[in-house]
């Protein structure tokens, strides 16, 4: 493979496998899975789609116009803290409404995952420019190891295709790769051991 086919490569990983795609695909089959009642099951959706997607990447796409950010990668740790922050801010939004619709605990406590680990996320980077996208992968084979469900396997290749596609593309080291999967994973785990 050409260093040219590397590079693309590289990129289509990093821009598949955004954290936002994680929590769009996770909790909507968490939605159709775990919560019975026709409602609550698409409120959580609707919330996935809405907070958790949708307007984090238009906030993303606003920031870029307006050159508050150069990237979609975000190469320098004080371009972070602002989309950082917003997605946050929007977590806390979802939140309320799966509260307000007594949505299935399960769902609500990974949601509440999302804004715990985007705060600690938060504070690291004003030191350490750890992995976002390493973090969303890990913190979703959490879950399912959690849960038991062998679905945490399909996540093995992609960690390893998001790491290598991150250092590849030099926006971190492989330091700051682990650092995400090592904190997603753990972080995560203890949130779910703690909530459910």
């Amino acid at each position: 493979m050409t260093n040219l086919t590397k590079h693309k490569t590289a990129k289509i990983i990093s821009i598949l496998f955004i954290p936002q795609t994680f929590t769009i695909l996770v909790f909507s089959f968490l939605a159709y899975k775990y919560e019975p009642v026709f409602l609550q099951k698409w409120v959580a959706i609707f919330t996935a789609f809405t907070f958790g997607f949708s307007i984090q990447i238009l906030t993303y796409l606003y920031m870029l116009k307006k050159r508050k950010i150069k990237s979609f990668d975000e190469t320098e740790s004080n371009e972070r803290t602002i989309p950082y922050l917003a997605q946050t801010g929007f977590y806390f939004v979802g939140l309320f409404i799966l509260l307000f619709f007594n949505v299935n605990h399960l769902l609500m406590v990974l949601w509440f995952s999302y804004i715990v680990n985007n705060f600690v996320l938060l504070l690291i980077n004003y030191k350490w420019k750890i992995s976002s996208h390493s973090i969303a992968v890990a913190q979703h084979f959490a879950l399912f190891v959690y849960l038991l469900n062998p679905i945490y396997l399909a996540f093995l290749p992609v960690a390893y295709l998001i790491g290598w596609a991150r250092v590849e593309l030099n926006v971190h080291d492989k330091y700051q790769v682990l650092g995400g999967l090592l904190l997603g994973f753990s972080l995560t785990y203890l949130q779910l051991y703690i909530l459910l």
